[in-house]
């Protein structure tokens, strides 16, 4: 078993090393592009600190294998529990951290932006996880695939018409200039291409093993794949998006901390939701209605108090008293 968890380890570590250069990659791809601020944290860095959790129930929904089923539908319900529970616990305790440095220790956020993402997040979701008690037909479940990923495409649309503050810039250079010792303020297009297939090729090769490693452990330690990809999939997968968030709110730039989240969030209840459509029944069991519910009321709590530009801490460590009790709750149901 000892062997196992190494190697979980190490894929681990491939998985945040592709994210960290995929998501300064696309962040430097916004700048050239012209993207707005807003679009870069809701949607090209959401993006790319989403591809470890797409790309492992990804993995395990087309590895086909016994119980990579169970691996992948758990991490798809998984990941927007985590983002709207841990992830807002993490940025609380950061603005708490820093407070000396940023002068201040609520956040001041983007709250029309916020809104908006939290906005598609609930039709989403809601809608795709209620779907998950209705044991729907395979038509019916590839129709609702689609329209998950037009519901993106739609979002995604009005994220790339937002218009880039023209003082806007980017802190640090390209990665990758940075380990060829060239370290220019100006990385060429060819350089972030080559950092963001880098990146991508990363993540699936972690993503892989991951998924591998995750179903080997669980049959070793006699635990449900499902309840154990549940747990550790997402708090593991999700550390790119709480990374972000941390050095975001040090630098005071919080609009771009809860876009970062929030964007990820509405990626979640589409993309990874789409592959679970057309590749499983898409029947969700106790813990996972468990943790679709938990996360739709703590987003539910963050969209009530997006009421101005300030948002407090003690909304945001709501969100750890949030994940406790979704660990409770997996006590209760007799799954540890």
């Amino acid at each position: 078993m000892f062997i196992h968890v190494i190697v979980l380890v190490l894929s681990f570590g491939i998985i945040l090393a592709g994210s960290e250069l995929f998501t300064n990659g696309v962040e430097w791809a916004g700048e050239r592009l012209s993207v707005a601020e807003a679009a870069v944290g809701s949607l090209l860095a959401a993006v790319g600190t989403a591809l470890p959790e797409t790309f492992i129930p990804a993995v395990a929904l087309l590895g086909g294998d016994s119980g990579h089923d169970a691996v992948g539908v758990g991490a798809i319900v998984g990941a927007p529990l985590m983002l709207s529970t841990v992830a807002l616990f993490v940025m609380g305790i950061a603005a708490i951290v820093y407070r000396e440095r940023r002068g201040r220790i609520a956040l001041h956020v983007a709250r029309h932006d916020a809104r908006r993402d939290l906005t598609f997040f609930f039709m989403f979701f809601v809608v795709f996880a209620g779907c998950g008690l209705l044991h729907l037909g395979t038509i019916a479940r590839h129709v609702l695939a689609v329209v998950a990923l037009l519901g993106y495409s739609v979002y995604a649309a009005v994220m790339l018409r937002l218009k880039r503050a023209s003082e806007t810039e980017l802190d640090g250079g390209l990665h990758l200039d940075w380990l060829f010792g060239r370290n220019s303020g100006n990385p060429g297009g060819w350089m972030i291409a080559l950092q963001v297939a880098v990146g991508v090729l990363a993540i699936l090769v972690g993503a892989k093993e991951f998924v591998d490693q995750i179903v080997l452990f669980s049959a070793h330690a006699g635990v449900n794949p499902g309840v154990l990809s549940l747990i550790l999939s997402p708090l593991a997968t999700e550390l790119p998006e709480k990374y972000n968030s941390v050095v975001w709110i040090r630098q005071r730039k919080d609009h771009l901390a809860l876009a970062n989240i929030t964007g990820a969030m509405v990626f979640q209840s589409c993309i990874p939701v789409a592959l679970g459509l057309a590749f499983t029944p898409w029947v969700l069991s106790a813990p996972e209605i468990l943790a679709g519910v938990i996360a739709v009321t703590s987003s539910a709590i963050l969209f009530i108090n997006l009421r101005d530009s300030e948002l407090g801490t003690p909304t945001l460590m709501l969100g750890g008293i949030a994940y406790a009790i979704f660990l409770a709750g997996l006590t209760y149901l007799g799954m540890f």
